[in-house]
């Protein structure tokens, strides 16, 4: 499993959100929009952390398609 694969999918989905996300985890949205595009390399485990904490907190509702991936 890729977990920055599968937070940035994650992230996508809740692309409208971002500025409450950004509120809420305290990560810029300079910084959110930059890891969604796949331009951070290394994005440290504590904001992906962060971001991990938020999805659990503030889930998508049950009909949207792209919640966090599951390895299996």
């Amino acid at each position: 499993m890729d977990t920055a694969h599968d937070i940035r999918t994650a992230l996508q989905a809740r692309r409208g959100n971002w500025p409450e996300i950004c509120a809420r985890t305290g990560l810029s949205y300079w910084w959110i929009t930059k890891f969604a595009q796949g331009r951070i390399a290394d994005p440290g485990l504590s904001k992906i952390q962060k971001l991990i904490a938020d999805f659990a907190a503030h889930p998508l509702p049950a009909n949207d398609p792209a919640p966090l991936a599951k390895a299996g």
